[in-house]
């Protein structure tokens, strides 16, 4: 398929993961698991695509890879 007939399509997914983690209240077993590194926290993940729409050209906001290369 050459470049002039492919789409842009905006896919949306949804991460499920659960941790059981020992703390001495809910906010610090929040923070236990929010300083996991993302690998750890994709680990035996449950991941579905949610939807698959062509945009239309209509994008509510979009990070291109120039910009965030301008970033680091």
């Amino acid at each position: 398929m050459d470049m002039k007939n492919k789409k842009e399509y905006e896919v949306g997914i949804k991460i499920i993961n659960c941790f059981y983690v020992e703390a001495e209240s809910q906010d610090e077993a929040e923070q236990i698991v929010r300083d996991y590194d993302p690998y750890k926290t994709l680990d035996d993940c449950d991941f579905n695509i949610e939807y698959a729409d062509p945009t239309n050209g209509e994008i509510a906001w979009k990070i291109k890879a120039e910009e965030v290369n301008r970033l680091k």
